[in-house]
C-alpha cells in the first residue's frame, strides 16, 4: 500500500520506517523537502521527502505527524477526499493548557471527506512501532466516525504488534485521548525516559 507521512520529525520518521519495513510505499510530506533536515531524513530512512501535497498525491492513506497547530494549513491543498487519514498529531500546547477543539475533530471538521482515524498520540514514537519491546502489556486507543476505517487501522496496529487495542467508538473520544498529552509528559518527568504506557485492565 502507498502511504503519505506528513512530517519528518522522531514520530513521522519512525512510523515511515516501520511501514517500509512491512513493505509499504512511503513518501514522507515535508514544509522544506529541499532542505538540510529532509535530505538527512532521506538519506538515513532510503524513503523519498516530497512537499505534503506530494506526499499526499501518492498516499493511499496518510498519517498526519505535524504539530497540531500545523496540521490543517499544512494538510489544506492535499490530496486527501475519500482516503483514511490516521491522526497520531497533538497541540504542543495541550502540554499545559486545556484544549478548545481537539486535534482529530477540527481535521474532520476542515476535511469532511476524509475518513479520519485517530490513534497512537498518547505513545512514545519507539513503542507505536514496537510495542512488544516495553516488556509489558500496554493498551493503545484510536476512535474514529467511519467504523470501516477504524477497523483497517486496527488491522494496521495488529502489524504494528499491538495487542490490546481499545476502540472508542467515534471522533467524541478525541478530547479524552489528546487529553492524555499532560499525564505522558508528568510520567515522562517523573521516569526520566520514555519507556511506559498506559495499560487498561478491567475484570474478565
Amino acid at each position: 500500500m502507498k502511504f503519505g507521512v506528513m512530517g519528518t520529525g522522531q514520530v513521522g520518521t519512525t512510523i515511515g520506517g516501520k511501514l517500509q519495513a512491512l513493505g509499504h510505499d512511503v513518501v514522507f510530506g515535508s514544509r522544506s523537502p529541499e532542505g538540510g533536515k529532509a535530505s538527512r531524513v532521506g538519506a538515513e530512512t532510503g524513503i523519498r521527502v516530497a512537499s505534503h501535497q506530494e506526499a499526499a498525491e501518492h498516499g493511499e492513506w496518510i498519517v498526519n505527524a505535524l504539530p497540531g497547530e500545523h496540521a490543517i494549513a499544512s494538510l489544506t491543498g492535499c490530496a486527501l477526499d475519500g482516503k483514511i487519514l490516521v491522526d497520531i498529531g497533538n497541540y504542543e500546547a495541550a502540554v499545559d493548557g486545556p484544549i478548545a477543539a481537539p486535534l482529530g475533530q477540527a481535521l474532520q471538521a476542515a476535511f469532511p471527506a476524509v475518513r479520519l482515524v485517530k490513534t497512537l498520540n498518547s505513545v512514545s514514537a519507539h513503542l507505536m512501532v514496537d510495542p512488544d519491546s516495553l516488556g509489558a502489556d500496554h493498551s493503545v486507543f484510536l476512535a474514529g466516525n467511519d467504523a470501516g476505517a477504524r477497523a483497517e487501522v486496527e488491522t494496521l496496529l495488529r502489524a504494528f504488534g499491538w495487542r490490546s487495542i481499545l476502540d472508542l467508538g467515534d471522533l467524541e473520544a478525541c478530547r479524552a485521548m489528546e487529553e492524555l498529552v499532560p499525564m505522558w509528559m508528568r510520567l515522562f518527568g517523573k521516569f526520566g525516559d520514555p519507556n511506559f504506557n498506559l495499560l487498561v485492565a478491567r475484570q474478565g
